[in-house]
């Protein structure tokens, strides 16, 4: 860190937008080494303060329409990223987790295209709009940290066309649950045991297919000794059979060979994953 920088600390302020409570500010040295900036690199980020926003499961961060004022890193939990159309239907675009960027779609317009809900207790760091620019000047590492964050956003559209290219259902849901796994790996949690933050017609709306196929896609993988699930608690239990079997675009699953084969697969009794680690 520079000792040599003085004078009183830069302060973000909270945008008044959105439902959801302050919590104690953090600086933005926190969310350049949440984003893999060395501490060497930081400079004055540790003298910059920025807001956090913690919302409860159910919370909005952003409504569709709303003034796109901020950028918001996310820094722990879960966000719904969706649109609602004009008859009601929600379609899910996107799951964000831990060092992944929201709002950043809303910079080229003065309103936001979409809603951002948290899908469980969840905090961001808030980067006002206006703040932006000076910010890139005042802590250039800020600047890289913003590109990189902008980058990863495309790069979760594209991983969402990859599933998407897929034209049978479990293939589509065996992609998602190993990007989702990489995602989780990179947050430092299990890669391979996990908790589903969002549910059954969310994963539907977002993969394009009916939530009573989800369930099916997942009955299937199951049966194929690929998964283990008990409700929202999933397990992976053959990462390379799963990944293979994510590799085959355009191959339905034959539903009657998985149940002639059902027996041959070994059976967990439900309830019988350890717990998850906190």
């Amino acid at each position: 860190m520079n000792s040599s920088i003085s004078g009183p600390i830069a302060h973000i302020h909270l945008p008044r937008s959105g439902a959801s409570a302050a919590l104690p500010v953090a600086t933005m040295a926190d969310l350049l080494q949440m984003c893999g900036v060395p501490f060497a690199q930081q400079g004055a980020a540790e003298n910059v303060q920025v807001n956090l926003r913690t919302l409860h499961a159910g919370a909005s961060l952003v409504h569709q329409g709303a003034l796109a004022d901020a950028l918001f890193f996310v820094r722990s939990g879960t966000f719904k990223v969706f649109r609602t159309d004009e008859d009601g239907y929600e379609q899910v675009l996107a799951f964000a987790i831990r060092g992944e960027l929201l709002g950043f779609d809303a910079l080229c317009m003065e309103s936001h295209p979409i809603a951002i809900l948290a899908l469980d207790e969840s905090t961001v760091f808030v980067v006002p709009r206006r703040e932006i620019e000076g910010l890139c000047k005042t802590v250039p590492p800020f600047a890289f940290a913003l590109q990189q964050a902008g980058s990863l956003t495309l790069t979760r559209s594209r991983e969402l066309v990859d599933i998407l290219a897929a034209v049978a259902s479990d293939v589509r849901l065996a992609r998602f649950l190993i990007q989702l796994s990489k995602r989780l790996a990179d947050c430092g949690q299990s890669p391979l045991r996990f908790h589903l933050r969002m549910g059954r017609r969310e994963i539907a709306s977002l993969l394009g297919v009916a939530h009573e196929t989800v369930s099916r896609c997942f009955g299937a993988l199951s049966a194929m000794g690929l998964l283990y699930v008990d409700d929202r608690e999933v397990e992976i239990l053959d990462m390379g059979g799963l990944k293979a079997f994510s590799r085959s675009t355009r191959r339905p699953v034959d539903d009657s060979a998985l149940l002639r084969n059902r027996s041959l697969i070994p059976r967990r009794t439900r309830g019988s994953l350890r717990p998850l680690a906190a």
